[in-house]
């Protein structure tokens, strides 16, 4: 059953998972909550910045803001059914495309679908992006995947160097983050500034917090796929508004007229053993986060 809000929010539910979406404020997946507990950054203070929403990639596309019609204009529910939504947005004239999403609630996660369509005339190059922000707790995992090895990323973090960049010519380590094995972890309280780890992470990457571990999968890409000055896994940390932004992009490439490109993620979620520990990796974290992967 679908249950619908004054303000036209839909609330979807599956046993223990459930999600409410907002078709006039982007379409935007803005509470996810597991035995009922959230585990997304729900609407209210700082304004704009919480859930889970969608975007071209790279910023410097557009800047800041984000595309407004795309990231908080209003979509049309295209199909709505017990445990799915489809929403589809109006073209936006900042940057030339129309997105979708549909959004399916399983037993034990979601599965998210999202398109972009270009609706301009010409070529575009871009990538698809999706930003999911949560509170500023917890524990990062992700596998250790290949450094970045051109300038153009050097170049970027010596201009602006909150963003750091996994890559073969930049010494030292971003705040928080160890390796150990294959596997690299990032204790989030321990980021002391305002900033952006950029790295490849082989395709997933698991949030332990709020005792639930949160399993995020999507396209795993080679450094070379990534945007430019971009990355597969990005991980942003804002002391001043207090929350983290876990973001996945897609393969950068050339989009005709006309044409779409699609991008598929999922979540899982499980209970989390109150004894693991949520500033090191442990033997039953990492075993329960394979458990998941399979």
């Amino acid at each position: 059953m679908v249950a619908t809000s004054e303000d036209g929010a839909l609330v979807l539910d599956r046993g223990a998972v459930e999600v409410t979406v907002l078709p006039e404020v982007g379409g935007r997946l803005a509470r996810v909550r597991f035995g009922g507990v959230d585990l997304l950054l729900p609407p209210g203070l700082p304004h704009g910045f919480f859930g889970d929403t969608f975007w071209p990639s790279p910023q410097a596309r557009w800047d800041w803001p984000p595309p407004p019609v795309l990231d908080a204009g209003s979509y049309e529910v295209t199909a709505l059914s017990a445990h799915e939504v489809t929403l589809r947005s109006a073209p936006d004239p900042s940057v030339g495309l129309v997105a979708e999403r549909r959004i399916t609630v399983t037993r034990d996660g979601l599965d998210l679908a999202f398109r972009l369509t270009n609706v301009w005339t010409t070529e575009q190059w871009l990538a698809p992006w999706q930003v999911t922000r949560a509170a500023r707790e917890g524990l990062l995992v992700w596998a250790e995947g290949e450094a970045f090895t051109d300038e153009d990323r050097v170049i970027k973090h010596r201009e602006d160097p909150p963003c750091w960049y996994r890559h073969r010519d930049l010494p030292g380590q971003f705040a928080g983050v160890s390796v150990d094995g294959a596997l690299a972890s990032l204790v989030v309280p321990e980021v002391g500034t305002t900033s952006k780890y950029f790295a490849d992470a082989r395709g997933w990457l698991a949030h332990l917090h709020r005792g639930t571990l949160v399993l995020r999968s999507f396209p795993d890409l080679t450094p070379a796929q990534a945007a430019p000055r971009q990355a597969e896994l990005e991980i942003y940390v804002d002391l001043e508004r207090d929350y983290i932004e876990m973001e996945n992009q897609g393969a950068y490439g050339a989009l005709a007229p006309g044409a779409s490109v699609d991008y598929a993620t999922s979540w899982r979620f499980a209970a989390a053993d109150p004894d693991w520990p949520t500033d090191r990796l442990s033997p039953g974290l990492v075993q329960a986060i394979e458990g998941l992967r399979t």
